[in-house]
């Protein structure tokens, strides 16, 4: 049996396996029925984990250029 991302699943309404990329559901709307609380959640940027995977990409990648000699 696959694993399956549950907050996307829940957020795209399909099982979402990890054998793919994790989606992007930022601006999704979890219904109240997938949640903890009962109520209904709308996700933002910060609250997926696509986003943070690609934000992490791009400061790593921007942190390992070569520092630029300073001048004297």
């Amino acid at each position: 049996m696959a694993a399956r991302w549950l907050a996307a699943s829940a957020a795209l309404g399909r099982p979402v396996t990890d054998a793919e990329p994790y989606p992007h559901i930022c601006g999704q709307r979890v219904d109240g029925t997938d949640t903890r609380s009962g109520r209904p959640a709308y996700l933002q940027r910060r609250d997926c984990a696509a986003c943070a995977q690609e934000h992490h990409q791009r400061r790593t990648a921007r942190s390992s250029r070569p520092a630029r000699p300073m001048a004297a």
